[in-house]
C-alpha cells in the first residue's frame, strides 16, 4: 500500500518531528468508510457514523496511513476518502458467527454494559472469548505483516484489548498507543470479567494508554496493581507503570473534535437556508424553545429518563405547552441484541404518550429521528436548537456535547450536560442534569430555559472557549507527544523525575 500525506499539515509536521519517516496505523474494529454495490453494479460509498470514526479519518486525512478495520464477509482493501484518496483502509473478513462472537458478544454483551457499570446487562460466554481472541489475533496479524520498526501503531478500543499483546507475540517491537474510549470500571466491577487479567497483561504491552478522564486512569491503574501486582509511579505527564520488564506510560487526554470543521459549517450559506426553511416547516415562532438530543440509541445514553423529564417539565410549566418542542434523534445501533431492541420500542412508546397527552393542534411536543443526520444538517439543528440536552447515565466523553458548543457561532444556546459524562469534566459552564431522575432532569431543563439571556451568553462563552482549547488536533499533539515520551523512556530504560 501506498502512502500519501497531506502537504504542510500541521498534524503531518508533528509526526515527522516526533516519528521521523513514521506511518501512522490504526486499529479500530469500525472502517471509516464502506463501499458496496448497487443494484445496478454502481459502486456505493458510506461513511459509518460514530465518535471514533469522526474524531480519526480527519487525522488520517492529514497525516496520511493505514486504517485497519474488520467485517463480517469478505476482506477488502480500500484508498480513501473516494473524492480525495488519502490514505489506505484494509477491512478483514471475518466469518459471521466469529464476528458475532467477538462483536455482538464479548464485545457489547460483556464488556460494554460491564464499563458502564450497568453489571445486570454484562454476559460473558467462554464461546464469545474465543472469537474475541480469534479477531484481535487477526488484526495483530494484519498490522504485524505491514508494519515497519519506526512505524507508529495506535489501537482503540474495548474491541481490541488484545492486539497490543499479540502484535509484540509477532515480533513488532516499535512504538504501540492505545486508546480506551469508554470508562474503564472500578476493579471490583472489572473483577466479573473472568478473563480480566488477560485483557490486562495485552494492554499492557502497549507503550502508552490514554483515557478520557482521571477517573478511567485510576481506575486502570487500581485493577492492575491489584490483579497483577504491577508498580505504578506517578509523573507530571501521568503515571508509568511497570509490569514484566516493560514500562507503560497512562494519561488522561480526552478526545475532541474539528473544531474549525463545525464552525465553518455552521456559517455556510446552505446553514443559514435550512435555519429559515427548518422554522417555517417545524413552525418555530419567536416563543418557541427547541429543545434538541443526539444519541446513538443505547442504553447508556438516558434517553427515556430524559423524555420522562421532558414530560415532568411540561407538567409542571404548563406554561410551556404549545411553545416548547423536543427534537430527539436516536440513531438505531446494535439492532441484533434484545436490548436494544427493547430500547427501541420504548422510547418509541414513550415519544407517543407525551404527544397523546399534551399535543394540540399545530403543536408536537416531541419530534422523533430515527437515522443518522450528516454532519451538515447536523450542524443546522445544533443552531437551532434553544437548548442540548446530554443526559448519559455513563459516557466516555461524548461528542454531541462539545459539537453543539461548537456549532454556536453566535454565542447563544445552552447546553445541558449529565455529571456523569465524561466532557462535564471540560465543560463544567453547562447546566448540570442528574440523568436518573426524571424531576431533576427537568430541573435542569429549566434552569437552561428560564436562565437570563445574560447568564447563556457567560456559560456559552466559557463553553466555547473550553472546546477552542482542546481541538482535535490539541489531541493528536498531546497523545503523540505522550507516545514519544513513553517509547523514549522506554528505550532509555529511565523515567522522568516523579512528582
Amino acid at each position: 500500500m501506498t502512502h500519501t500525506p497531506r502537504d504542510g499539515s500541521q498534524s503531518r509536521t508533528l509526526l515527522d518531528d516526533l516519528f521521523p519517516g513514521a506511518r501512522l496505523i490504526v486499529a479500530a474494529n469500525r472502517s471509516p468508510f464502506r463501499r458496496t454495490l448497487g443494484v445496478h453494479g454502481e459502486v456505493r460509498w458510506e461513511r459509518p457514523a460514530g465518535g471514533v470514526t469522526a474524531a480519526l479519518d480527519p487525522l488520517l486525512r492529514q497525516t496520511g496511513g493505514l486504517w485497519v478495520a474488520a467485517e463480517p464477509g469478505a476482506p477488502q482493501e480500500l484508498r480513501v476518502p473516494p473524492e480525495d484518496p488519502s490514505y489506505d483502509v484494509a477491512v478483514l473478513g471475518v466469518p459471521a458467527d466469529v464476528y458475532r462472537g467477538y462483536y455482538t458478544g464479548y464485545s457489547n454483551s460483556g464488556l460494554w454494559p460491564l464499563c458502564h457499570n450497568l453489571v445486570e446487562r454484562a454476559h460473558f460466554r467462554s464461546s464469545d472469548w474465543v472469537a474475541y481472541r480469534q479477531v484481535n489475533r487477526l488484526f495483530a496479524a494484519r498490522i504485524a505483516k505491514e508494519a515497519r520498526a519506526q512505524d507508529l501503531i495506535w489501537v482503540h478500543d474495548y474491541q481490541l484489548a488484545l492486539v497490543p499483546g499479540y502484535l509484540r507475540q509477532f515480533g513488532v517491537s516499535g512504538p504501540i498507543a492505545f486508546f480506551w474510549h469508554i470508562p474503564w470500571p472500578p476493579t471490583v466491577v472489572l473483577r466479573l470479567v473472568p478473563e480480566r487479567k488477560v485483557l490486562l497483561q495485552g494492554l499492557l504491552e502497549a507503550d502508552w494508554i490514554g483515557f478520557q478522564t482521571e477517573e478511567s486512569v485510576d481506575a486502570f491503574v487500581s485493577a492492575a496493581r491489584r490483579e497483577l501486582g504491577v508498580r505504578s509511579q506517578r509523573f507530571a505527564h501521568g503515571i508509568t507503570l511497570l509490569y514484566q520488564g516493560h514500562q507503560t506510560h497512562v494519561a488522561s487526554v480526552p478526545i475532541s473534535i474539528d473544531v474549525q470543521k463545525v464552525e465553518q459549517l455552521a456559517r455556510t450559506e446552505y446553514a443559514e437556508r435550512l435555519l429559515v426553511d427548518l422554522r417555517r416547516r417545524w413552525q418555530l415562532g419567536a416563543e418557541s424553545i427547541l429543545l434538541l438530543g443526539v444519541d446513538r440509541l443505547d442504553y447508556t445514553k438516558g434517553i427515556p429518563e430524559r423524555l420522562d423529564g421532558f414530560s415532568r417539565l411540561l407538567s409542571r410549566y404548563p406554561s410551556l405547552r404549545g411553545k416548547a418542542h423536543f427534537l430527539q434523534i436516536a440513531v438505531p445501533t446494535r439492532t441484533e441484541i434484545a436490548d436494544y431492541r427493547r430500547l427501541a420500542l420504548s422510547v418509541r412508546r414513550r415519544v407517543a404518550a407525551i404527544n397523546r397527552r399534551f399535543g394540540e393542534p399545530g403543536w408536537l411536543p416531541v419530534r422523533l429521528i430515527e437515522h443518522n443526520v450528516r454532519l451538515e444538517r447536523l450542524v443546522v439543528l445544533y443552531r437551532l436548537a434553544d437548548v442540548a440536552v446530554v443526559s448519559s447515565l455513563y459516557d466516555g466523553l461524548n461528542l454531541v456535547a462539545k459539537e453543539y458548543v461548537a456549532a454556536r457561532v453566535d454565542g447563544s444556546g445552552s447546553l445541558c450536560l449529565s455529571e456523569t459524562a465524561g466532557a462535564y469534566h471540560e465543560l463544567r459552564s453547562a447546566f448540570p442534569l442528574s440523568p436518573l431522575s426524571p424531576e431533576r432532569v427537568a430541573e435542569g431543563m429549566a434552569r437552561a430555559i428560564f436562565a437570563s439571556p445574560e447568564e447563556r451568553r457567560e456559560r456559552m462563552q466559557s463553553l466555547r472557549g473550553a472546546v477552542s482549547r482542546n481541538t482535535v488536533e490539541t489531541w493528536l499533539s498531546r497523545v503523540l507527544t505522550g507516545v514519544r515520551r513513553a517509547t523514549d523512556d522506554q528505550l532509555s530504560g529511565a523515567n522522568e523525575t516523579p512528582v
